[in-house]
């Protein structure tokens, strides 16, 4: 079969699983749920705390998935504190952390634990997210390379038998978010890979996608990668979107007074070389702006 062809065909596969995800039903059943209760798994993009500190600027405030629920009148707190947020930064879609010391379940895992615990019900929202820690392992590991992305796609089909596992399980209305790309990170540019990292991201992201592809009457994707290029490329509501405002090793050190000094941090996009700030985070789940997650919720259901 020719290659180009492939290609091509795979393209719209996934563009029209990505049409289907985020948008099947929209006209006919918005406004159909009132969420009564938001369930979390996933990586740092959506750690509301579970060892006691967030992978963003530590200030209390909300993250995205936070965010969102409040819109709700819900809140969404941590599993290790009793509530329904399993997320955990440095978590791997289904491969062990072996690297990061703090031993972060996998998302698999983190659905284990979740699946044995609850029974869901018609108006649960459940977020999936991850990926980041799968994309920054794999380039630590074998560079840029065809080996990388392999192991990258293979990670994004993963997420989605996750998300399967879900839908099989009972979850009437999952929510997944993709990984945001990458490669506008500090971590990528200053590697001067964000190129390849973007190509890494969108390969993630893809295969993703074409994974759950058959999955649309239960589950809407949102796209972060979208979202953040646009804040990005356009500066919204942000003065700085190439450099991190903490002055720690990583963000999870990182609260109100250890940033840079002088500056305003809800204007910075970055928190740290690969991790958002609070005020980033939450406009993801602002319909003030296109492609928030809350506008394609409300939307959707």
């Amino acid at each position: 079969m020719n290659s180009a062809w492939t290609r091509r065909a795979a393209l719209a596969a996934i563009c029209s699983s990505a049409a289907l995800l985020a948008a099947c039903g929209s006209g006919s059943v918005a406004g159909a749920i009132t969420p009564a209760r938001f369930i979390s798994v996933g990586d740092g993009f959506a750690d509301v705390g579970q060892n006691g500190y967030r992978f963003t600027v530590n200030d209390g405030t909300n993250n995205w998935t936070q965010e969102l629920a409040s819109h709700y009148g819900l809140t969404l707190t941590a599993a290790s504190s009793g509530g329904w947020s399993y997320a955990q930064g440095d978590a791997r879609v289904d491969t062990v952390d072996t690297t990061s010391g703090t031993n972060a379940p996998s998302v698999k895992d983190q659905i284990d634990t979740l699946l044995a615990r609850v029974t869901f019900a018609d108006d649960d929202i459940v977020l999936v997210g991850g990926g980041i820690a799968d994309i920054v392992n794999a380039v630590s590991t074998t560079g840029i390379s065809s080996d990388t992305t392999a192991t990258v796609s293979a990670a994004g089909t993963a997420l989605g038998a996750q998300v399967r596992r879900l839908v099989t399980a009972g979850a009437q209305h999952v929510v997944i978010a993709g990984v945001y790309n990458l490669g506008i990170s500090p971590w990528a540019r200053n590697m001067g890979q964000g190129s390849a990292v973007e190509s890494l991201t969108t390969a993630f992201n893809d295969a993703l996608l074409v994974s759950i592809v058959d999955l649309g009457a239960n589950v809407l994707y949102v796209d972060p990668a979208l979202f953040f290029n646009l804040v990005y490329n356009k500066k919204i509501k942000m003065d700085n979107v190439n450099d991190p405002v903490c002055t720690t090793p990583d963000a999870t050190t990182c609260n109100t007074g250890t940033l840079l000094a002088g500056v305003d941090y809800t204007k910075y996009l970055f928190a740290d070389q690969l991790y958002l700030t609070p005020a980033a985070q939450r406009l993801f789940s602002t319909d003030t702006f296109d492609q928030n997650a809350y506008t394609k919720l409300k939307q959707r259901w």
